[in-house]
């Protein structure tokens, strides 16, 4: 998938941003996608994670349930808050839990755990849960 395509995709659940910053951030988001070795449907779980995780703030710390070891778009945790790094969580999740099933992606601790949290996290139409 491509970088425009990705980013169209961001704007279209996210909206215009406001400024040339965010923008920017959306952007590099949609680039950092387009730079791995995804196919398009992986890229579009990540642009989609990315929105619920973070609304694709690649800065973003969440602070709140893990004492801000959740960091980037993502939210992946250690060190490396890439796409790439998102994408390996996402096939690992996939791996353990079936095409589809990022169950272990969002934490749940097993494969088909909470279903509404899984949904929530691949469609950004849902309600965040």
């Amino acid at each position: 998938m491509t970088t425009l395509a990705i980013l169209y995709l961001l704007l279209t659940h996210l909206g215009h941003p406001k400024t040339i910053a965010r923008a920017v951030e959306l952007a590099n988001v949609a680039a950092d996608i387009a730079g791995t070795d995804a196919t398009e449907d992986e890229a579009a779980e990540l642009a989609m994670i990315a929105i619920h995780e973070s609304r694709a703030h690649r800065a973003a710390v969440n602070d709140r349930d893990h004492g801000g070891r959740r960091v980037g778009a993502w939210q992946t945790g250690g060190d490396d808050p890439s796409a790439e790094a998102a994408l390996r969580l996402l096939r690992w999740s996939e791996r353990a839990c079936g095409k589809g099933d990022a169950s272990l992606y969002a934490g749940c601790g097993r494969c088909g755990a909470c279903p509404e949290i899984v949904a929530s996290l691949l469609d950004p139409t849902l309600p965040r849960r």
